[in-house]
């Protein structure tokens, strides 16, 4: 008798290998958005300290904070900003801008 099919423990080691493939690309894809998110968000951060430098040097010179909201206000901050909150603070101190708020993680 010449059977020409596969065997039962011959499909389940096809599915085995197919889930470990896709689980492992689907680790890795998740792993690669992640720290597309992070850079993302650090780069947002840098755009809001630059656009805070620009305003302590022109409007802020009494002030020693602001706001995400205020720089977004006073057209200081034109660029997309979705990973950092309006009520987020950068604050200047003897000429070191530091940020306060959202945390990239």
């Amino acid at each position: 008798m010449n059977n020409k099919g596969f065997t039962l423990v011959e499909l389940l080691a096809v599915i085995v290998i197919l889930l470990s493939v896709s689980l492992v690309s689907v680790y890795g894809i998740s792993s690669s958005l992640n720290k597309r998110d992070i850079k993302e968000c650090n780069e947002e951060i840098e755009l809001a300290k630059n656009a805070a430098k620009i305003y302590f040097s022109l409007d802020g010179l009494n002030k020693s904070k602001v706001t995400i909201e205020e720089l977004k206000e006073y057209n200081y901050l034109k660029e997309k900003t979705d990973k950092l909150k309006d009520t987020d603070e950068i604050c200047i101190k003897n000429g070191s801008i530091t940020y306060s708020g959202t945390k990239c993680s």
